[in-house]
Order: C-alpha cells, then structure tokens, then sequence
C-alpha cells in the first residue's frame, strides 16, 4: 500500500529548515486533533522539501521553477490576509458610519425646499440660491393658507446663496406663531422678473443607517427625506 509519509531524511531537513525559520512543529497529538482542510506554510516547506529530496538527479528542478513555486504560494498568502485587512476596514468604516449618522440627529441644516419650520423664537431663515447676478431680490413669506405675512428686500446680489431670516412678527411686531411657513423668491434681471431657488433651515429628525454602498440619508423636519450631499449648511 503507498504511504503518503516521506523519508526520515527529508523529514529532518524540513524540521532543520523550520528550526532555522523560528517555526514550530506540530506534534503528532496536535496534529490527530485539528484535521487540516486547507495547506498552510508548513504544509508547503513539507511538500517543497519532498518534491526536492526526492526529485530525478538527471532532470533536477531549476531555480526558477522553485522560485515561481516560491511566489506564488507567496502570493496567496498575501491575499488572504489582505481580504482579512479589508473585512477588518469594512467593519470599522460601518461603525463610523453609524457614529457619523446619529451625530446629525438633532442639527438645524440648510436644504433645498421651500417649507420652513418656525424655530424656538417663531422665526424662520434660509437661503436663495440665484443661478445669475440679479439687480433685485425679494422673498415672499406666507402662512400655510396662503395669506403673504411678509416680504423681504434682499436688493441686488451676486450669483450664489443669498441667505435671509425673519423673525416671526407681522408688522405691528406681533408674533404670528404658525409652526411653518411657505418661502418664494423673485430675482429681477434687468427687465425681466423669475423665481429663484430658495433653501431652509430645517432640523433632522431621523438618520437612515446605510449598508454597502447606500447613500447617508436624512429627515428634515418640514422637507422629508433629503440625502447627505444636499445639506448645504449646518447650524451647530
């Protein structure tokens, strides 16, 4: 019957080799104990130091073959323990995922809409975002019913956010206290009048905990669902 043991002579050269390494034998009980499913580093030297104790004389293998044998067990090696690095990275950048979520909840940030919720004061505050330099702004205020509470001046502006607040009072100074408020805004261009962009500020209530390659998405208070790259300010 073949046996799948190799000589006494190769054996001592393997355990020479491993010695000269620092790496340390298994012993037999060790061995009976943990069946092996995969080869490992010394399972490779074994079976390297056999191929080589027992190769044909006249047909020796050569250097290079050894050396490619050599590399490629190297580099298998090398990729798992890169895939244990990288599912390593994977479950700390999770974490930080959900660290960074749940320290949004409860910030005031500015975003595209046109519904603002009154802040503690009663007052609101946002943003026009003008596509062109306009030679007048003004922005509309009004009650969820419709009924315009106040217009801003915002006069002439270059291209960009324009940012605006108000707080709250019609114009005897009285505190309206409605909770939200509907904003519009109108750039003058030369002759010619048309709507402008506006953004509020709004607090995020609620913070999604995205997995695999999901984007971070929010609720904001008074706009709905709105995702990371559309905060455009953040009040702390």
């Amino acid at each position: 019957m073949a046996t799948s043991n190799i000589s006494s002579q190769a054996q001592q050269s393997l355990d020479a080799l491993l010695s000269k390494i620092g790496a340390k034998k298994l012993s037999d009980a060790q061995a009976s104990s943990a069946p092996k499913t995969s080869l490992g580093q010394d399972d490779f030297l074994k079976l390297m130091t056999a191929q080589m104790s027992n190769q044909d004389p006249f047909q020796p293998q050569s250097n290079t073959e050894m050396i490619a044998q050599m590399a490629q067990f190297s580099t298998v090696t090398g990729i798992q323990q890169l895939n244990q690095t990288m599912s390593s990275v994977q479950s700390e950048i999770s974490q930080n995922r959900i660290a960074t979520a749940a320290s949004f909840v409860g910030r005031t940030v500015l975003v595209p809409g046109s519904t603002a919720l009154a802040d503690s004061t009663g007052g609101i505050s946002g943003a026009v975002d003008l596509p062109a330099s306009a030679s007048g702004l003004t922005v509309q205020i009004s009650r969820s019913t419709g009924e315009l509470v106040k217009t801003l001046d915002l006069g002439a502006n270059p291209s960009g956010l324009v940012g605006f607040s108000w707080d709250g009072k019609d114009a005897g100074g009285n505190v309206i206290g409605d909770n939200n408020y509907t904003v519009k805004a109108i750039m003058t261009s030369g002759s010619k009048q048309s709507a402008a962009a506006t953004d509020v500020y709004g607090p995020i209530t609620e913070a999604t905990i995205p997995s695999g390659n999901e984007a971070q998405s929010f609720t904001v208070g008074g706009i709905g669902k709105i995702n990371l790259t559309d905060i455009k300010s953040i009040k702390f």
